[in-house]
């Protein structure tokens, strides 16, 4: 006897968690979810499929001929099926009774979805009877953005493009990085560089390695430093708190790029590091006079 259930999964606390879920056979509970209802044009569309074994027994999920166990389907708000752009290939899970997993899948470059608007998604999961199971429907949407800052860089086919947009995310907006190379039809995967405060336009430099250097508000008084490859990977991020006087981005004439002014926040974790390190350490640390032979 087969029992299929479908619940939606609300906002938990401050982020919003979409989830669907699907019960057969009381063999597995299988759901997705994805922590967003909109994503912006060419960034990624992280999903997460939720797999938990209900049975009594061990489950074994492999795949079968080539044929992988899992799979993803996409369809336009208007039910044209998006067709893969490669074949997802989820690696062998083996799931005691009573025991769960997390697939993480990144839709953006398994599929086609390039234009904006409306799409669906929905799991499949094959069972080694060779059943398979889908997962109800959790729609998004694929939103363009702003643009508030574009720049050309390079020449010839090596000419790259880049791009940051100011995207709107409930309750929020975000900062994002585009790079393009069009001479190659080459566009990498907008990058999120973090909340976005829009007081002004961020300021942005090139050093002599052609890395981006951006600084922008995050909040009232506090900025972010990213510093991005040619490819769009970031190198490094530092948040900075306003002082007596404001961070300031700016190139040498040596064409190395650095932040003037402004108080260095470290990282809740590593300040927690640090604090333990000089607890452990205070009862031993040296006398503040050498102490003669």
């Amino acid at each position: 006897m087969s029992i299929r259930k479908g619940l939606k999964i609300t906002s938990v606390g401050l982020c919003l968690v979409l989830a669907a879920f699907h019960t057969a056979s009381a063999q597995i509970d299988l759901r997705i979810e994805t922590p967003k209802t909109a994503y912006l044009q060419f960034s990624p569309i992280p999903f997460t499929v939720r797999i938990k074994n209900l049975g009594a027994g061990e489950l074994k999920l492999t795949s079968d001929n080539g044929k992988p166990w899992l799979e993803m389907i996409v369809q336009s708000r208007d039910g044209l099926l998006i067709a893969p752009e490669k074949i997802l290939t989820p690696p062998d899970k083996t799931l005691r009774s009573g025991e769960s997993v997390a697939i993480p899948v990144d839709l953006a470059p398994q599929y086609l979805i390039r234009d904006t608007g409306g799409y669906r998604a929905r799991a499949s999961v094959r069972l080694p009877s060779g059943e398979a199971l889908m997962t109800d429907s959790l729609d998004f949407l694929i939103g363009r953005g702003e643009v508030i800052w574009s720049v050309p860089r390079g020449d010839g086919n090596e000419r790259r493009i880049y791009s940051l947009l100011k995207f709107y995310e409930d309750p929020n907006m975000g900062l994002y990085l585009r790079v393009e190379v069009p001479e190659k039809n080459l566009v990498y995967p907008s990058r999120r560089l973090g909340a976005y405060l829009p007081l002004g336009k961020p300021a942005a430099e090139f050093d002599p390695q052609n890395n981006l250097h951006l600084l922008y508000a995050i909040s009232a008084g506090n900025y972010r430093l990213s510093v991005v490859n040619p490819d769009g990977q970031i190198l490094r991020e530092e948040t900075r708190q306003q002082g007596p006087e404001k961070p300031v981005l700016q190139r040498k004439p040596d064409g190395e790029v650095s932040v003037e002014g402004g108080i260095v926040q470290l990282p809740s974790s590593l300040r927690e590091r640090l604090s333990t390190l000089q607890a452990r350490i205070g009862a031993q640390a040296p006398p503040k006079d050498p102490i003669q032979p």
